[in-house]
């Protein structure tokens, strides 16, 4: 768990090292003028938490299916 958690925080931290040239990227200048960009981080959220969603379902289901196979 702490490699994980340092490995994270080394990633993120190099990712904030890049030079930038001064000039908008497209990203500036589509999504964030036209308020475009906060639909792209709420549906990325959504469409995140419906697949942790699934997968805490079907590991329950799977966990159910073991318990009765080792009952029988």
């Amino acid at each position: 768990m702490r490699k994980a958690l340092l490995l994270t925080l080394a990633t993120l931290s190099s990712a904030a090292t890049f030079a930038q040239d001064g000039t908008n990227s497209w990203l500036v200048d589509t999504m964030y003028k036209s308020g475009k960009i906060n639909t792209v981080v709420a549906v990325v959220a959504v469409v995140l938490a419906g697949l942790a969603a699934w997968m805490f379902s079907m590991d329950r289901r799977i966990r159910k299916m073991e318990q009765e196979r080792k009952g029988h």
